[in-house]
């Protein structure tokens, strides 16, 4: 079929996946993200900015080349080189750690902006999505875990997401018992790819083609059913103990959730220890966020070791991101009763009237159209809590009639 001529869609008409942050979505948007930056920044993570551009070998270097269908790919006229849109920034923060981090150097790293995906994640998605997240770099313990798991909890609580679930996963776990299987690397994606699935009856009929022994199907079958509370770490430890790998990670997992248990009592918690959801790169804790009435993840992140090799670092490495977009509380309109309504003119005093408010954090909009005030009904009923008037020969605030914000101070 032929395509249609571009003059047959409408100017103004965006391509799919791409939509306009209309000015009170923007502003509540835009709160959040400075809110979450200074929430990381009193945990010691320090903002990172990197180019939303980059080397396409630079994005998709090592782990990060289960990118490749996501991201956008163009040729740079300055060079001839083949270049990327970044579709995640985490590989992005590994390679800014190793070049800056000395061997041993912790460093936290947070960030916030747009990232373009040539797909969208699920059925309807934005292929723009504004993602914050933050990194922390150099430690190899639970502990280092638990830190980024606790900020991630913290960012949705920030942005008023109640009735949160916590899902608990550990991919080493998978790994060990491959590793036990003696199986190669090939024999592994194909295991780990059929585990993802949560499919047992394939992951039953691969096993047996490939001569597994009863006692690990019966491992394979026991992680397979390894969901739920805390009486799985249990039944884990008891079953699947004997593979010193897996009771590591198990011990791990019990760290965690005892931890978060009491930091967090209102959080839901629970573990599967089949997760093994990108498993191209994690090689430890997984962990997603799920919302109330909300099908996909909201936040998740995990470890995800060795991922600087590729900069010339191997460091430990751990992390989380959201997209910042759907978990946006509600946009209001006009901006609420803290906005002044202002009389036109150009005087200097009332200029400068405006200008200490504006400085003291005041919205203040100025009418061009009229000099005297409309009745406060009208003001109120568009956002406005109160007048600038002059009276006795001074600027001052008058509070306006039913609004429920009242400012007193004088506008000298």
């Amino acid at each position: 079929m032929k395509a249609p001529a571009a003059s047959a869609y409408p100017a103004w008409l965006l391509p799919s996946g791409f939509e306009d942050t209309l000015p009170a979505r923007a502003e509540v948007l835009e709160n959040c993200r400075r809110g979450l930056l200074d929430l990381y920044a009193g945990w010691g993570y320090r903002q990172a900015i990197p180019p939303l551009v980059e080397h396409l070998e630079s994005l998709l270097t090592g782990s990060a080349a289960d990118l490749d269908l996501q991201t956008w790919k163009l040729v740079d006229q300055a060079s001839g080189r083949l270049v990327g849109l970044r579709s995640d920034m985490t590989p992005q923060m590994a390679r800014i750690d190793a070049q800056v981090s000395a061997a041993g150097e912790t460093r936290r790293l947070c960030y916030a902006g747009t990232v373009l995906r040539a797909r969208p994640d699920h059925l309807g998605g934005s292929r723009a999505p504004f993602q914050v997240g933050a990194e922390l770099f150099g430690v190899a313990g639970p502990e280092a875990d638990l830190e980024v798991l606790s900020l991630m909890v913290e960012s949705l609580l920030h942005c008023r997401v109640g009735d949160l679930l916590l899902d608990l996963g550990h991919v080493g776990i998978a790994h060990a018992l491959a590793d036990a299987a003696g199986f190669h690397q090939d024999f592994r994606v194909e295991l780990l790819q059929l585990l993802e699935r949560k499919a047992w009856p394939d992951v039953r009929l691969w096993l047996d083609s490939k001569g597994c022994g009863p006692e690990l199907m019966g491992d394979f079958a026991t992680l397979l059913r390894a969901h739920g509370g805390l009486e799985v770490l249990e039944r884990g430890q008891r079953q699947l103990g004997h593979h010193a790998a897996v009771g590591d990670a198990l011990e791990q997992l019990r760290f965690i959730w005892t931890q978060l248990q009491q930091r967090y009592p209102q959080l839901q918690l629970q573990c599967d220890l089949a997760e093994v959801h990108g498993h191209q790169y994690h090689t430890g804790l997984l962990f997603s966020a799920y919302g109330p009435q909300q099908g996909g993840a909201l936040a998740g992140g995990g470890r995800y070791d060795g991922i600087g090799l590729a900069f010339g670092k191997s460091r430990p490495a751990t992390g989380f991101s959201l997209d910042l977009k759907p978990i946006l509380p509600p946009a209001r309109e006009p901006g609420g009763a803290r906005r002044i309504w202002a009389p036109g003119g150009q005087g200097a005093d009332l200029w400068q009237a405006i200008a200490a408010l504006r400085r003291e954090g005041q919205r203040v909009i100025q009418d061009f159209a009229a000099d005297t005030a409309p009745a406060d009904p009208y003001l109120v009923e568009q956002g406005y809590g109160s007048v600038l008037q002059k009276t006795g020969g001074k600027w001052r605030l008058r509070p306006l009639t039913g609004a429920d914000i009242t400012i007193e101070e004088d506008a000298e």
